[in-house]
């Protein structure tokens, strides 16, 4: 499904109500457990979404790009940021906090209307990855990977033409999987003919075999 963004006339719009914060690459935006006071629309760059796990490491939840918004929390009274945020690339944001926020969206429905289509698919997302985290194998979590960041083309992730710009390091940190272990699912597509693997690229090329449902013996 092609991600909900908003258009740049509309960014215009939040960014009177808010104010803008540039970040550079692999800076870090805010840290979880910090208090939740703003809601953060990407005016340009991209950046992940993690969350620590019991054994120390980050797993990456999301990576959103140009045009959507992040910091949902902020909606919480009193809440805290659940995840960590890091800038991917060099980033510029547009930040406001709810008291600034709400009155916009009441003189804005089509704004209004995206804010909660993407808290929708932001809950949407979470359940999709826990239902795969708990009831797919290794084969089975790959293959839906790629199949969903390949679904639509997205410049702003600079996915196009069935091509994720990912290395296997990054695609183990999306799935919360050891590196080796998605090194050799990916051989092993590869070697059936279902992706092509570059230096940090995998194209996909049999989508109906990836979504078969007896992937794993393959």
């Amino acid at each position: 499904m092609e991600p909900v963004k908003f258009s740049n006339e509309e960014m215009d719009v939040l960014s009177k109500v808010g104010y803008r914060r540039r970040y550079a690459r692999d800076e870090i935006i805010y840290l979880e457990g910090d208090a939740a006071n703003t809601l953060c629309i990407i005016r340009s760059g991209r950046v992940r979404v993690l969350a620590a796990v019991p054994d120390g490491e980050e797993l990456t939840i999301e990576i959103v790009e140009k045009g959507r918004l992040f910091g949902e929390s902020s909606f919480l009274s009193k809440s805290v940021r659940p995840t960590t945020v890091r800038a991917v690339t060099e980033v510029e944001l547009i930040c406001c906090t709810i008291e600034q926020l709400i009155p916009c969206l009441c003189r804005n429905p089509e704004i209004l209307t995206k804010v909660l289509q993407h808290c929708s698919a932001t809950m949407n997302h979470l359940s999709y990855a826990l239902h795969s985290w708990r009831f797919l194998d290794r084969y089975q979590r790959v293959a839906a990977f790629l199949l969903e960041e390949t679904e639509t083309d997205n410049p702003d992730k600079e996915i196009t033409e069935q091509c994720l710009p990912y290395s296997h390091e990054e695609i183990a940190m999306c799935l919360g999987m050891a590196r080796p272990t998605v090194s050799q699912v990916l051989k092993t597509f590869e070697r059936n003919g279902w992706v092509r693997c570059a230096y940090r690229k995998v194209y996909v090329l049999d989508r109906e075999a990836l979504a078969g449902r007896d992937i794993s013996a393959k």
